[in-house]
């Protein structure tokens, strides 16, 4: 017999739970907003016949029923629920519309008799700067704002016993003059919306990163009273060279510590300070400008920031630390954004004494986690000085290592048997790029010491609002964490400055992490499936999809691309838990369900007057001119092409157009702000007959079609201007739209690939070592 769990109905507050419970086993529907899912108006009814549904089993570790399966309603879309029974450890399970028909078996850990528990660790948060601006953390009531923020995916990460994230920000009310001068990215959220770290349950905020010194010690200290006051430990930050005082409890009678540390020191900003030549701007005149300073043994004359900081570097750290509060009297813009030189700040690593304070700790302790936040931003490689960092911390006693600041989610590995995270990438925070909206929180179940279980439970950014992930979305994100953590890549600093990523083999101590679909999340684990032949079968001068759903091992084919799609969200499915059935997640408007192909929404843009009308995702899309490059700089591989794919409809002899503007973004020069340029708007308008039907069509581009700088495009897709008055309602559908890049088939790493490309004038079957998600 199932029971139905449906997400319809009378408002509720949010204390209120449903739990339908069947021998022992409760699924308990996840509490959005106030409501199940979408608050109905008082006189509506939702309908319940047809409404999709899926069947949820709950298994002991043999497999073994612990209850009667329930049948969960999916009339908003996606939905995360909670599997519990007693004597195991309760799991939070997404199910999305993809799963609707079937029958799902979630496995839930015995907890040993109450030994064992769960950590829930996730990256960067923050809730100030486009919070406070766009309104959704409004300044009469941030409290409010930031739990209404992260209601999508609080249920979900306070389900532990234990939690850390990354608070990469001041909790402050001071003015912005009170701010690090010239340092680029401020970043403060209001006192009050330490909320929201206490609707997800946070139990531990992680101090250790650049931007805990953000209103220099004042800011530090304002942060440890906020968080203080609300009840949170203050973990991270220390003053001068004093070791960082550890967070130490008892988790089900299991000894735990949590030390986190930092890389992102400041320096490199000073060491990239000009000391010679003439401004380029008068945002960079002061860079320039000569000051009188000198100290000890440092005579006094004029000198620029940045010959003022070489002959600061040349002193002893004793000298050093002395000289320090002179310097920056004379030089306020030197940044120095971790505890050292007599003031306070985030905890810095030390090659010496971190991994000896790691080894007194973990001697006091059962369970020892480290965090760091290092690395290099949106770089999907982890950094060459971050795994010689994490390698470290476990050599001295860690039991895991958690890392952040690269903004973007990065491989995992297993050193020795310990599992590295080398970014958890953002979790709550307001960036505009495509690459740093997918997320994820990591889940751990330990039995004392022991790892017991791993997860990734994929999340996703839709307006700055972490969403749990189902679907194409989450796959996508963890087949993406998968890849890197199989490629035997680094990312280090080239001859130039710039960042480069190099071949780096496994040695004997290490194995990449491998991830395992189970129930809308993934198991880690350093067991590789096994492969299996992946044949393409395609036809003279065409692409064919591969749909497999895994990872390819490309072999050299002559004449064939293979072609992922770096964009992702021109499906317009439903795939993130935010209570609404729809599939607008990063488009501005337009979106409208049913009718698509697969019965999945689409973009439909309307025009009127015969003007021009395009629509468009929230951010452009990154475009890696190479993937690869050897430690000189020279690239690994050849410069790409690129192809728009994408389903049409025309209504009332609109004509379609596509629109493609590459763009410039330099963000080398860490003393500026970042630059962005609009390089040319790239027009193709489509011929797609006016007969209901729907239509492929693709744009080819080049690199020279890019220009030689542009390393990111923004995609716009609407109707041509047509002559006034022309025929009323004329309107352009869109859908399955992607932006692929193509490489030849010799010359890619394992990946999550989606198309082949045969150039040769004779059809094509080439086949591939595939790796099973």
């Amino acid at each position: 017999m199932e029971r139905a769990v449906a997400a319809v109905g009378k408002r509720l507050h949010l204390f209120l739970i449903l739990a339908l419970v069947a021998g022992g086993l409760a699924i308990v529907p996840n509490l959005v907003g106030g409501c199940l899912w979408r608050c109905p108006g008082d006189a509506e009814v939702v309908p319940t016949a047809a409404t999709p549904a899926v069947t949820v089993r709950v298994v002991d570790e043999d497999g073994r029923s612990l209850g009667e399966p329930l049948r969960v309603q999916l009339a908003n879309g996606p939905v995360m629920t909670v599997a519990q029974a007693p004597g195991h450890i309760a799991e939070p399970v997404i199910l999305g519309l993809e799963d609707a028909g079937r029958t799902i078996d979630v496995r839930l850990l015995s907890d040993n008799g109450g030994k064992r528990f769960a950590v829930n660790s996730a990256g960067d948060v923050m809730f100030g700067r486009r919070y406070q601006t766009g309104k959704l953390i409004p300044a009469n009531d941030a409290a409010a704002g930031a739990r209404s923020v992260v209601d999508s995916v609080a249920p979900a990460f306070r389900m532990a016993d234990l939690s850390t994230v990354n608070l990469e920000t001041v909790v402050s009310d001071k003015a912005p003059s009170s701010a690090y001068p010239k340092k680029r990215f401020i970043l403060k959220s209001p006192p009050s919306s330490i909320d929201g770290l206490k609707a997800l349950g946070v139990t531990v905020p992680l101090l250790a990163n650049n931007h805990t010194r953000d209103f220099l010690d004042d800011g530090v200290a304002d942060t440890q009273k906020a968080l203080t006051g609300a009840g949170f430990p203050v973990v991270g930050t220390t003053v001068g060279d004093e070791p960082q005082k550890p967070f130490q409890t008892q988790v089900h009678g299991t000894g735990v510590a949590v030390l986190a540390y930092t890389s992102v020191d400041g320096s490199y900003v000073n060491d990239s300070y000009p000391k010679a030549g003439t401004p380029t701007s008068d945002d960079d005149a002061w860079q320039y400008q000569p000051r009188s300073w000198g100290f000890g043994k440092v005579p006094t004359q004029d000198r620029t920031i940045g010959q003022a900081w070489a002959a600061y570097e040349k002193l002893s750290k004793a000298d050093q630390a002395a000289a320090w509060e002179s310097l920056t009297h004379v030089y306020p813009e030197i940044q120095d954004w971790v505890a050292r030189r007599g003031h306070g700040g985030a905890a810095r690593w030390d090659n010496t004494a971190s991994p000896t304070q790691i080894k007194a700790v973990a001697a006091e302790n059962k369970l020892t986690i480290v965090e760091m936040h290092s690395g290099f931003q949106f770089q999907s490689a982890s950094a060459k000085d971050t795994r010689a960092m994490a390698r470290a911390a476990i050599d001295a006693g860690a039991d895991i290592v958690i890392c952040h600041h690269p903004h973007v989610l990065q491989g995992f590995e297993w050193y020795k048997g310990h599992l590295i995270a080398y970014s958890m990438g953002n979790f709550v925070f307001d960036q505009d790029f495509l690459s740093t909206f997918s997320s994820a929180f990591l889940r751990t179940v330990w039995d004392g010491d022991t790892l017991v279980e791993a997860r990734l439970v994929p999340i996703e950014i839709d307006g700055y609002r972490p969403e749990p992930a189902t679907g194409e979305a989450a796959k996508r994100t963890v087949q993406g964490v998968w890849a890197d953590s199989r490629r035997p890549v680094q990312t280090q600093r080239g001859p130039n400055g710039g960042v480069l990523t190099v071949p780096t083999p496994f040695d004997a101590d290490t194995k990449p992490a491998q991830f395992h679909a189970d129930h809308g999340t993934a198991v880690i684990t350093a067991d590789p499936p096994k492969p299996t032949p992946v044949k393409v079968a395609v036809g003279p001068h065409a692409v064919a999809k591969i749909g497999f759903n895994g990872l390819l091992d490309p072999v050299e084919a002559k004449d064939i691309d293979l072609g992922r799609d770096l964009f992702g969200w021109g499906g317009f499915e439903d795939n993130t838990v935010d209570g609404k059935p729809d599939g607008d997640t990063h488009w501005s408007e337009d979106v409208v369900g049913n009718g698509a192909p697969g019965q999945a929404g689409y973009l439909r843009v309307e025009g009127a007057g015969g003007a021009e009308k395009l629509d468009r995702p929230v951010a452009r899309i990154p475009l890696p001119r190479h993937r690869e490059e050897n430690a000189d700089g020279t690239p690994r591989d050849p410069e790409p092409t690129y192809t728009l794919r994408a389903k049409v409809r025309a209504a009332n002899g609109a004509t379609p157009l596509i629109r493609v503007t590459p763009y410039h973004f330099d963000d080398s020069d860490p003393t500026e702000d970042p630059d962005s340029t609009a390089l040319k708007d790239i027009n193709r308008q489509l011929t797609v007959p006016s007969d209901g039907q729907w239509h492929d069509v693709s744009v080819d581009l080049r690199p020279q079609d890019l220009g030689p700088d542009g390393n990111m495009v923004l995609l716009k897709l609407g109707l041509a201007a047509t002559r006034a008055g022309s025929v009323a309602g004329q309107a352009v559908d869109f859908d399955d739209v992607s932006f692929v890049e193509w490489r030849p088939a010799g010359t890619v790493t394992e990946g999550p690939y989606d198309f082949v490309r045969n150039n040769s004038p004779a059809p094509a079957a080439p086949t591939f070592s595939g790796y099973a998600y």
